[in-house]
């Protein structure tokens, strides 16, 4: 391990102890998984930083452990619950009008169904939860809140990951089968038994069907050779590898079947029975389009294993309701079935300032998605009078704000500039990130490159100060030595003769965000550059992004502690590495697509081929370290603040509720924080 530091034996066992990628394949051993009835205690890291001091690590992160072989599967933690199970009032009311089956006879198996402690206390029943969003662009904003997969993170990150969906696992000797064991009697919110014929079917239908996705993703090839899914049973199934899998349970619990191209929602599932009739496999009088029309979450008609389901929700109205699934599996500890919350009601809004204007009112219950740092003392001014309170999380957030210069370009004069890494150390060394630190985030974050945080075991030091210096003398002198000399107007020109001039596109349209956006606009027209800037809504700027239209991209560098679930930001690992999407493509399809890449965008591919084929939790911190490094001194995206806190917008009635929690995409927070114990209190 040549240039990584060593931890001191104390220091290494207390990380050991932090972050969930370490619990993650200590899973793998011969003891069972973390109970599901634990306690679901928020991680409680040191507080925030206040604008007056200096920003401190704020999360926990741990290096991976070695798994053992496990041959026997984990025994279940008992059930504490009682079987005498309880139900909500507007449930109860359809049990008596005949429109539902008794609870006991909607909930898996006895054995089978999933107990989980809420935070606090057991809830109240009832309640609108009421959100914001800005349409199905936005989709996460509830699926974030909403979101099963086969196994999940937990609410503490120092604890193994949990059973989900799949009640538990085990590997065979070789860590190359991974079998899963299902729910006994779970049920879709329609009513239909959830079986190992909705994995098949996702997995044979979408996942393997070239028509809806080209390649088998990354994630399932392992060895050049793609997974095969075995049903053993109606509730077991093997995953057999092309050699050991070092991801397969992290994938598992962080979204089971990631990003298929039209079905980035699903998880590793799909509700066959409902489905099967608009595939064009199985209905010759459908077509694909169809299909992916029906089969978007988004659709009210869709069946879902989540606590809530979709019940009203057209693109052209102002709303998206969503009410109590009547089949969800998890109880708690007194036997009352979740959720506590009757409904979620989502308000279309334009943009986050209506979303921020929306908190101030106290018109939302709980939110932190599209909520402004920059609108904190507004927030705080309001926040008596309006019945709510302010929380500040801190964010797993790399760069607050990143920019990507896109190395596969069609244009080939900025495509040769950005594919120099001089011109990209150029871009980064020209901005003021002090001055954004302080116009845009009130002085919270951390100035730093686009890098994963000093907690992540993958972090080496001084990656995230590499050309993150303000300096533009050196910019200048960088661009000097490429030959991109100044014209007597100022600006720089390619040797033909073009102005160097390109064109930053974002889907931010206002708040913190733009202004940040804006301050590198200018600070890369001060070096000679002809910049100009484009804002548009993010449904029209998510398909150019990832169609490799966009000359410079704009998103947040999330992913700073488990990097390696996703690693979009760290290798051309498909066509969300705006950086490069089209080696993206390349490296997602296994060749089939995209363009092949050179040099360290090559080497990163290979190295991240290494470290999801090896089970050795050491060498995959020493790979995903050489990983890490390898893109920082690349600048393949180029940071600004990183660190900066998650304000989260609390009523004062909304409970189970933790002091702090860390947010972070790879967790799909606030989903691990378990939101269907959420509960509004009474009186």
């Amino acid at each position: 391990m040549s240039g990584v530091p060593r931890l001191p034996r104390r220091k290494f066992l207390a990380l050991s102890a932090g972050f969930g990628s370490a619990a993650v394949l200590a899973a793998c051993s011969s003891s069972a998984p973390a109970s599901p009835t634990a306690a679901p205690a928020a991680t409680a890291p040191p507080a925030a930083p206040t604008a007056t001091t200096a920003p401190t690590p704020v999360v926990q992160a741990a290096a991976p452990a070695t798994p053992a072989p496990q041959a026997a599967a984990p025994t279940p933690a008992p059930t504490t619950a009682t079987t005498n199970f309880k139900e909500a009032p507007m449930l109860a009311d359809l049990v008596k009008a005949g429109k539902l089956p008794p609870v006991e006879k909607r909930l898996p198996d006895p054995e089978d169904v999933m107990v989980v402690k809420p935070l606090n206390e057991i809830g109240q029943y009832g309640g609108t939860w009421n959100m914001s969003f800005t349409g199905p662009a936005d989709f996460h904003a509830f699926d974030r809140n909403t979101y099963e997969p086969m196994l999940r993170w937990p609410a503490d990150l120092r604890n193994p990951i949990e059973s989900g969906v799949a009640k538990k696992w085990e590997w065979s000797d070789n860590n190359t089968t991974l079998t899963l064991y299902l729910r006994k009697g779970m049920k879709w919110s329609d009513g239909e038994p959830f079986t190992a014929d909705d994995i098949l079917f996702w997995w044979n239908d979408i996942e393997l069907d070239t028509n809806l996705t080209p390649a088998p993703h990354a994630e399932y090839v392992i060895n050049g050779k793609p997974m095969q899914v075995e049903k053993v049973d109606d509730y077991t199934v093997k995953l057999h590898y092309g050699g050991p899998n070092g991801l397969a349970l992290r994938m598992l619990a962080f979204h089971g079947g990631q990003w298929p191209t039209a079905f980035e929602k699903f998880g590793f599932y799909a509700p066959q029975h409902y489905l099967k009739q608009f595939h064009p496999k199985y209905n010759k009088s459908s077509d694909y389009k169809t299909f992916a029309a029906k089969a978007d979450d988004l659709n009210p008609d869709r069946p879902s294993l989540w606590p809530w389901r979709i019940v009203e929700w057209k693109p052209n109205e102002n709303k998206l309701v969503a009410e109590r699934n009547p089949y969800y599996w998890k109880v708690d500890p007194e036997g009352n079935q979740y959720p506590y919350i009757d409904t979620i009601y989502m308000h279309l809004v334009a943009n986050s300032e209506v979303t921020n204007l929306m908190a101030a009112n106290g018109q939302l219950d709980f939110q932190f998605r599209g909520i402004d740092v920059a609108k904190y003392s507004v927030l705080s001014d309001n926040a008596s009078k309006n019945n709510f309170h302010l929380l500040k999380w801190p964010a797993a957030d790399g760069s607050e704000l990143a920019f990507f210069p896109n190395q596969t370009i069609d244009d080939k004069d900025l495509q040769a500039a950005f594919r120099d890494k001089r011109f990209r150390q150029a871009l980064s060394l020209a901005i003021n990130r002090d001055q954004i630190n302080q116009v845009s985030y009130l002085g919270l974050g951390v100035p730093r490159a686009a890098t994963v945080l000093p907690q992540s075991p993958y972090f080496t030091e001084g990656i995230d100060k590499l050309y993150a210096t303000y300096d533009p003398k050196q910019a200048e002198q960088l661009l000097d030595d490429m030959g991109l000399k100044k014209g007597s107007d100022g600006i720089r020109r390619f040797q033909n003769g073009k102005p160097v001039a390109f064109l930053v596109e974002t889907s931010t349209v206002a708040g913190a965000g733009l202004d940040a956006i804006q301050l590198v606009v200018k600070d890369w027209q001060a070096i000679g550059l002809k910049v100009d800037l484009k804002t548009m809504d993010r449904s029209l700027y998510w398909p150019r992004a990832i169609g490799n239209q966009v000359q410079m991209a704009t998103w947040g560098i999330d992913r700073g502690l488990e990097p390696m679930v996703d690693p979009i930001y760290q290798i051309p690992f498909d066509n969300r590495s705006w950086f490069a999407p089209q080696w993206g493509v390349w490296y997602n399809t296994g060749g089939k697509q995209g363009e092949k890449p050179e040099g360290d965008a090559a080497k990163v591919q290979e190295l991240y081929d290494q470290f999801k084929s090896t089970v050795d939790g050491a060498k995959q911190v020493e790979i995903g370290q050489q990983i890490c490094k390898l893109a920082a001194e690349n600048v393949f995206a180029i940071g600004t603040v990183g660190m900066v806190p998650s304000i989260v917008v609390v009523k004062n009635n909304f409970m189970n509720v933790p002091d702090s929690a860390v947010t972070d995409w790879i967790m799909f927070s606030p989903n691990n924080l378990n939101p269907f114990q959420f509960y509004f209190k009474k009186g």
